[in-house]
């Protein structure tokens, strides 16, 4: 033992609290940096020295600065930040649905169908009157519009849906290729031991914005990469990173997804083999197009198909052509494309010439043109009390079937797409009709939007209270940070001390000589 070791002991005490003093001013100066962990300094004695009468200490070792992390709050935070934002993003599309159709509403399409209905009663209560079928004319095209534009918002609806697919698919595989980068450097600056404690932070913060998007699974190898899993499939492998794409299943394109065909993901390597679910807002995007989106479309196809259907069957019975021309009794409802009627399943060929859906939907040109031709009975005579294909027409608001005379003209088959299996698909059953369809579409998505909602509530405020605890853990307290000051302070205010006493002890010593 010597002077010199004392004046070692004191050197190594305040290089430590130096480190210290620095440590606690790099937090303090990022306690508003997104994604910084807080760190602290890591202090263990040194190799004590051995004497015939015990050991003596060397002093301090500074064994590392690490980073004030808790990877199962990581884990538990991005979970459920991944629900939390694919739950609010499926209320937000869906509440985008459920406002295009705007229901329950005095203005619109129940109403515009109920005004039609009773237009067709006030025709039925004076069969010969010019201006009662100017006003079924006048409700028929509003239904067939207001059908018109309810399509033509929600193909508005899904392009841009698939525009935020596309950018957020860019997003990504910007965040994976980060996250590959940062690994390389990560493993780089760790070659010697020490932790790249700033490196990882913004790894965190990439993995943190990648979670948003997709449920992200982070597992970390033995060198401080790590491989990074998007639902159950591998984005991240060290420092390689693959790139998502819209896969090239059913006609669908490499960034955009095309109008009316279903959407899938794939990676670039193999576009033709789509991924399992990967969660987060691009699932739900996915989904909701696919799903929710689709349905929605397929329904109104199928009220204005089977509303067309109906109509023109018991329309076609007319015979009292008061404008004195022939035919007298053309279809009410054409496709306005062509100006034909042809029945059938309208998702079967929705190109097919005469072929009505929400989208085709219009009031027969030869009707617009001249109301006259709405026929009001099938009686040969045209006595005026005739009315027996207005009645039947009227009855259609809660009727499942067109019938006139006893007969059944047309029963109403209310058939969606169902992808699983092959066409027609299914047929989903009603018990009043076409207004009892529409109201099954518009309180079944009602009831979607009030669960999607509860479910995003739910999961962003299991997301707060995870960040909560994941910032108590990890972030910046200035209060703790001052006190580490002080204390840093005061510690190597003594170190100094003691060099002080040493260097005098060495004086003494001298003086001695």
């Amino acid at each position: 033992m010597s002077l010199g070791s004392i004046l070692s002991v004191a050197r190594t005490a305040m290089h430590a609290q130096q480190t210290v003093i620095q440590t606690a001013g790099h937090n303090i100066a990022n306690v508003e940096t997104e994604g910084f962990t807080r760190q602290r300094v890591d202090l263990t004695p040194g190799v004590p020295q051995r004497l015939p009468f015990g050991t003596i200490g060397t002093g301090v070792v500074l064994d590392d600065v690490r980073r004030v992390r808790d990877r199962l709050l990581d884990v538990t935070y991005r979970q459920e930040a991944s629900d939390a934002a694919a739950g609010e993003l499926r209320h937000e599309l869906l509440a985008g649905i459920e406002g295009i159709l705007g229901e329950p509403s005095d203005s619109g399409l129940a109403a515009a169908m109920d005004a039609m209905w009773s237009s067709w009663s006030d025709l039925a209560s004076n069969p010969t009157s010019q201006a009662a079928r100017t006003v079924v004319a006048q409700r028929a095209t509003a239904v067939a519009s207001m059908l018109n534009g309810f399509d033509a918002r929600l193909s508005d609806v899904r392009g841009h849906t698939a525009m935020r697919l596309g950018d957020a698919l860019t997003d990504v595989n910007r965040l994976a290729d980060e996250v590959a980068t940062l690994n390389g450097r990560i493993v780089e600056s760790e070659v010697g031991g020490r932790m790249a404690n700033d490196l990882r932070d913004q790894r965190d913060l990439a993995v943190d914005r990648l979670s948003a998007l997709g449920a992200v699974r982070v597992l970390e190898r033995p060198d401080g990469g790590t491989t990074v899993y998007l639902g159950n499939n591998t984005l991240v492998d060290g420092i390689h990173a693959r790139r998502l794409r819209i896969a090239e299943t059913g006609k669908i394109g490499a960034t955009r997804p095309t109008a009316g065909e279903p959407v899938a993901l794939a990676f670039e390597g193999d576009p033709a083999t789509p991924l399992q679910p990967v969660g987060g807002r691009i699932a739900t995007m996915v989904g909701v197009i696919n799903g929710e989106l689709a349905t929605t479309q397929q329904r109104l196809d199928t009220l204005a198909n089977q509303l067309a259907a109906a109509v023109n069957a018991i329309h076609a019975r007319g015979n009292d052509g008061l404008s004195g021309t022939t035919p007298a009794h053309p279809p009410l409802f054409v496709d306005r494309r062509d100006g034909t009627f042809a029945p059938g399943d309208p998702h079967a060929n929705p190109l097919a010439a005469g072929t009505v859906t929400a989208r085709t939907i219009a009031l027969n040109p030869v009707i617009d043109a001249d109301p006259a031709r709405i026929a009001a009975t099938s009686s040969l005579s045209a006595r005026p009390a005739d009315n027996d294909v207005a009645l039947a027409i009227a009855g259609l608001r809660t009727a499942t079937t067109a019938s006139l005379g006893g007969t059944t003209l047309h029963t109403l088959e209310f058939r969606l797409v169902d992808r699983s299996t092959t066409p027609p698909g299914r047929t989903a059953p009603t018990r009043d009709g076409l207004a009892g369809w529409y109201r099954a579409t518009t309180s079944g998505l009602g009831v979607q939007v009030k669960a999607a909602e509860s479910m995003a509530t739910v999961h962003r405020t299991l997301a707060e209270q995870a960040d909560r605890r994941r910032m108590e853990t990890s972030g910046v307290n200035v209060d703790e940070e001052l006190t580490t000051l002080m204390r840093a302070q005061q510690a190597y205010a003594a170190a100094a001390k003691v060099i002080s006493m040493a260097d005098e002890m060495m004086d003494t010593l001298v003086n001695m000589v």
